[in-house]
């Protein structure tokens, strides 16, 4: 395990401090598997992510059509399916080739999913267990604005700098994450999901141990609500304890739709 400090404020200190630690990991894997990394190769490996990225935003970009083209927990099992494909390359492919195949079969005339009210999905990491909530809104959910699907992918390093360093903490300090105060990022980013994907409705997913969201679901419901827009929030954890529960909960805010 290697900690690295990450400061709390998006600030300029802090984003000197955060690239002294990007640095400072650098430093600590080259001496640990005793390899040099260049600043060639670390652009390289720069670009490749960008990519990588961009394939992802595309695909989870398919869900701005109305009706969408697959169903909610169809599309994030594709996005957080994507952490675990070391071959960024073969990854990148995969991916590419699955957004024309679905964008093609949507032109042809193939309509999946009916029309439906359009949820976006926003707060903690919801893989594994967790998927339990976007089962059962099952087609409603169109953007997922989570730590692993639009708020990881949605900003790129800037390859056209001279200091790639501070490129890099840019890109991370930048993620709207609740650990950060004040969090803007966040809901700026929010703001221009719930436009672009014509948002009906938000459900916010908050598990047990993460206070911070926790907190701070108390300045998204008023975000959402003050935009006239329908919020719900459940707070769970990974059992499936409270599958009954989260069924009736979920069914009546989507009939409430």
């Amino acid at each position: 395990t290697y900690i690295m400090e990450l400061p709390n404020r998006q600030s300029p200190m802090g984003r000197k401090l955060w690239r002294e630690e990007v640095v400072a990991l650098k430093n600590k894997l080259e001496e640990k598997f005793g390899v040099e990394i260049t600043e060639e190769k670390l652009r390289e490996q720069v670009h490749l992510s960008n990519q990588n990225r961009l394939a992802l935003r595309h695909f989870y970009e398919l869900m701005k059509l109305d009706p969408p083209p697959m169903a909610g927990s169809n599309l994030y099992a594709v996005l957080y399916g994507s952490n675990f494909k070391f071959n960024r390359r073969q990854a990148i492919d995969e991916v590419n080739a699955l957004t024309e195949r679905i964008k093609t079969e949507y032109e042809q005339g193939s309509r999946p999913v009916e029309k439906r009210p359009r949820i976006l999905v926003t707060g903690c990491p919801i893989g594994g267990n967790a998927m339990k909530v976007v089962k059962r809104i099952e087609g409603n959910g169109v953007c997922y604005e989570t730590c692993s699907a639009a708020k990881s992918v949605d900003e790129l390093i800037n390859e056209d700098t001279d200091d790639i360093y501070q490129a890099i903490a840019d890109r991370y300090l930048n993620i709207g994450c609740s650990c950060m105060t004040p969090d803007e990022n966040r809901f700026k980013l929010m703001g221009r999901l719930l436009d672009e994907y014509k948002i009906d409705a938000v459900v916010e997913v908050v598990l047990q141990a993460c206070h911070t969201y926790n907190v701070e679901s108390y300045y998204i419901k008023r975000f959402v609500t003050e935009r006239g827009i329908p919020y719900m929030c459940v707070e769970t954890d990974y059992s499936s304890s409270d599958i009954g529960q989260l069924n009736t909960r979920c069914a009546a805010f989507i009939e409430m739709l």
